[in-house]
């Protein structure tokens, strides 16, 4: 029996920072300052030959998107007349074009203008780190960290975020390591330490770290709350809420604080407690909006639909939240069977984490509504704006195709998904079932065979290919092999019982095929498997039972493929 495995899209949504050292880009474009930064220049700058024109010619290329030109503009200016603006304007490009040479240079301007300033020692140390020069980036991190006014949480947190993306992760625990031994006493140090570690799956050094920075600041609250998270990540939820608890005893009333603990007893499953904190900031504050979104998604998950869509409804309004609450609206409608309105609220969905989730939920709710055509279209769309989920939505739009028996049309998709993604494993099995389909074994095999070139022990390949030389041709003594894998790898797997036993009958073993066969067909009642056990029982003279799986098979799915052979093959035995 062949095993069709529908992948599904599964999206994990997470929260992830990335240091941009002060460059905020949007779609790929650097910001661009007006020429009013010229007027923030020193008078004896603003009066040095050339500099104004350099300025204004590197300002105009950035307007054009010329940011190559437009750094080496900035660059000259820097150098011909040193002021902490244009220093910090030539370090802001340099960055965002990966320029870290330049960057260096100007931030070593920067430095030299403004010794005080943390922001380019930071951005220093950490362009250094990137390089290997461990040593040098020391020296700036020392003195940020010797600087009364260096926004030492700022720094820490830009700084665990660096190491986080940009360096492996040793070697970043290693830093942290080297910065405590400078400094055991700072408590800010040790916090970040255990967010460094709690975000590389290091909890138990996450648990000593905020322990130590406890030790040192016991009103640290954002300590106790990493604490409370690793504490809930290693699966201790007692010793989890205990941290909260003692987090909310410090600052009964922050708010944010009591969200967080009401998220934590979600998760928990302790819905009645979550409701309970969620009332209780609500009463206090009618209009915090955070608070109310948790609670929508509370009475959701508690299958109180018409209530959470209330609280979604009132949300839709609140720019912060409008997006998730047409979303989750969508999802409500979808599961009443609304599926225009549905359609409606997740096209409004146009931008934030769950964009590409209403797109695919839209397209699935056109296809309940039979717009094959435009659900098709739509996921064309999906692809060109999200490149990196091609292959998820390429495997959807076939299972698509294949629900409504448009196998040319899916072989043809598949080929193209091919071409754009070779070799890819999904690809090749999902192109391989439907091959088979039309009659292409040579394709289908030749897909099988790839996918356990890469993999060979995939079960499902296996048992495939196995099936199919079973089935479709006379080569059973290289099909028998690859089933007894498959048996090897998944023995309690009804599929592949189900092929062994027909491979079995094909050999002739009738006793042993009967024994695999009733064993498949105990754990799942499948028409396919009903088909084959009904076929080996007629042949060795069991026809009264044959004849009663054929006929309640057939009252299951009258338009089976291999049921409708049988009958005409057998058509006593439906009679």
């Amino acid at each position: 029996m062949k095993q069709l495995v529908y992948l599904v899209p599964v999206l994990s949504l997470t929260l992830t920072g990335c240091s941009t050292l002060g460059v905020k880009s949007n779609n790929g474009t650097v910001p661009v300052e007006d020429v009013q930064a010229i007027g923030a220049l020193k008078p004896s700058t603003q009066q040095e030959p050339g500099v104004v024109y350099l300025l204004l010619t590197a300002e105009l290329a950035g307007q054009r998107g010329q940011y190559q030109e437009a750094l080496k503009n900035y660059m000259a200016a820097c150098r011909l007349a040193p002021d902490a603006h244009i220093a910090e304007r030539a370090t802001q490009v340099a960055v965002f074009l990966k320029d870290t040479a330049q960057a260096l240079e100007a931030a070593a301007i920067w430095e030299q203008v403004e010794p005080a300033n943390p922001a380019p020692h930071r951005i220093q140390a950490m362009l250094l780190l990137k390089q290997g020069q461990t040593a040098d980036a020391m020296k700036h991190f020392k003195s940020l960290l010797s600087q009364p006014d260096a926004e030492l949480e700022h720094t820490l947190i830009e700084l665990v975020k660096w190491l986080n993306t940009e360096i492996d992760r040793p070697g970043g625990l290693d830093l942290m390591v080297q910065l405590i031994d400078q400094y055991p006493r700072m408590a800010e140090l040790h916090f970040a330490y255990a967010l460094l570690a709690s975000e590389q799956g290091e909890y138990q050094k996450a648990l000593e770290q905020t322990g130590q920075a406890l030790a040192l600041d016991p009103d640290m609250n954002r300590a106790r709350l990493l604490r409370a998270q690793v504490m809930s990540q290693m699966g201790d939820s007692v010793a989890a809420r205990s941290a909260l608890r003692q987090a909310l005893a410090k600052e009964p009333e922050n708010t944010g604080l009591r969200i967080i603990y009401a998220q934590f007893l979600m998760k928990s499953g302790e819905r009645k407690a979550a409701r309970h904190e969620l009332d209780r900031i609500l009463k206090k504050e009618p209009a915090h909006h955070d608070a109310r979104f948790g609670l929508a998604t509370l009475l959701m998950e508690q299958g109180q639909l018409n209530q959470a869509a209330r609280e979604f409804e009132s949300l839709a309004s609140v720019e912060k939240w409008r997006h998730q609450a047409h979303f989750y609206l969508g999802l409500i409608e979808a599961r009443a069977g609304h599926l225009a309105s549905a359609l409606s609220h997740f096209d409004r969905v146009t931008e934030g984490v769950l964009e590409f989730d209403a797109r695919v939920n839209a397209t699935t709710a056109l296809i309940n509504m039979g717009n094959l055509q435009e659900a098709r279209q739509r996921l064309v769309g999906i692809r060109s704006k999200f490149p990196n989920e091609a292959l998820r939505l390429y495997l959807l739009e076939s299972e698509l195709l294949v629900r409504n028996k448009a196998f040319s049309e899916a072989f043809d998709l598949l080929s193209e998904a091919l071409t754009d993604l070779p070799g890819q494993v999904e690809l090749l099995y999902s192109r391989s079932l439907v091959a088979e389909q039309l009659d292409r074994v040579e394709v289908m095999e030749a897909d099988l065979r790839a996918v356990l070139e890469k993999n060979p022990d995939d079960a499902n390949a296996l048992n495939a290919l196995g099936y199919t030389l079973t089935d479709r041709t006379d080569r059973l003594d290289e099909a028998r092999p690859l089933l007894e894998r498959a048996m090897a790898l998944r023995p309690r797997d009804p599929a592949i019982m189900d092929s062994y036993g027909w491979l079995l009958y094909r050999q002739g073993d009738l006793p042993a095929a009967l024994n695999h066969l009733r064993q498949a067909f105990g754990l799942v009642k499948d028409p396919e498997i009903g088909g084959h056990l009904g076929e080996v029982l007629w042949v060795s003279g069991q026809r009264s039972q044959a004849r009663k799986i054929w006929r309640e098979m057939l009252r299951k799915d009258p338009g089976h493929g291999r049921l409708l052979r049988l009958r005409e093959k057998y058509p006593e035995g439906f009679r």
